[in-house]
């Protein structure tokens, strides 16, 4: 396996050869919980998912260009959202928390420089 530096201190692991259906496999490891994929492409890019101890869900999308990655928590549905993170390249982020109902509740929004501003609703 190959293994690919992401934004956010991520990393992926790529298999170096195709499954039967022609797709890499990807695996990650966030917050200890371990992501399953598989992707057409070899550099890393694709969507990784796991589930929790508590059955929500989780999902790591990794953008074609490597240059972004999203992690988000749903519930158990697998629909209604718990948390959203974002990280680029460029070392900014979004970090997002929603309600019961799945409404925004909270985001913080990290500048490349490392300035955040926080809106609360």
């Amino acid at each position: 396996n190959a293994s690919v530096d992401l934004p956010g201190g991520m990393k992926v692991l790529v298999s170096k050869e195709k499954d039967k259906d022609g797709k890499y496999s990807l695996m990650a490891t966030v917050d200890k919980l371990e992501l399953k994929g598989t992707s057409d492409k070899s550099n890393g890019s694709g969507v990784l998912e796991g589930e929790k101890a508590d059955k929500s869900k989780a999902k790591l999308t990794i953008s074609q260009d490597l240059n972004q990655t999203t992690f988000e928590i749903f519930k158990e549905d697998g629909k209604t959202l718990v948390s959203r993170k974002v990280n680029s390249k460029d070392k900014s982020s979004t970090e997002e928390k929603f309600n019961d109902k799945g409404k925004l509740s909270e985001k913080v929004v990290t500048r490349k420089d490392g300035t955040r501003l926080e809106i609360h609703r």
